[in-house]
């Protein structure tokens, strides 16, 4: 009996875990140990987090069952609200985007010449559409799943 419920557990955690996911929680906390201060610190912290069972009980349980498996079902990840990307090419064009906690994004171009262009993204299924300021769809693509 004991066997079984185990290989059940390990089934249904395979099964319900079945995407990659962004590890939220344990990006979020690993990011905060780096802003502590020198290495040595961020290090000690590091080190006490992974010996008390920090490290594993975010990403075992709270990523992996938990968060990794509402991001499988609903394409989006609580806890990765307000995660943001920024990039600048070498004409100068730049990229900055947030995710927003309904599961959009917020997106501004500024090309090198200084215009700026704001855009939602917004994706239901497998399709994505770009939003201008008003709410009017500028562009959609529709994405494998």
């Amino acid at each position: 009996m004991k066997k079984a419920i185990i290989t059940l557990a390990c089934a249904g955690m395979i099964v319900l875990t079945g995407c990659y996911g962004s590890n939220a929680c344990f990006n979020k906390l690993h990011k905060w140990n780096g802003t502590l201060g020198n290495k040595w610190l961020n290090s000690i912290v590091h080190f006490g987090l992974s010996v008390f069972g920090v490290y594993p009980f975010c990403l075992g349980l709270i990523d992996y069952i938990v968060l990794n498996t509402v991001e499988f079902w609903t394409g989006s990840n609580p806890l990765a609200a307000g995660d943001s990307y920024y990039e600048k090419d070498a004409q100068g064009n730049e990229i900055a985007a947030v995710k927003n906690a309904d599961g959009s994004m917020s997106v501004e171009i500024t090309t090198a010449a200084g215009e700026k262009a704001s855009l939602t993204l917004q994706r239901d299924e497998n399709v994505v559409r770009a939003l201008d300021v008003e709410g009017n769809v500028v562009a959609q693509r529709e994405i494998a799943k």
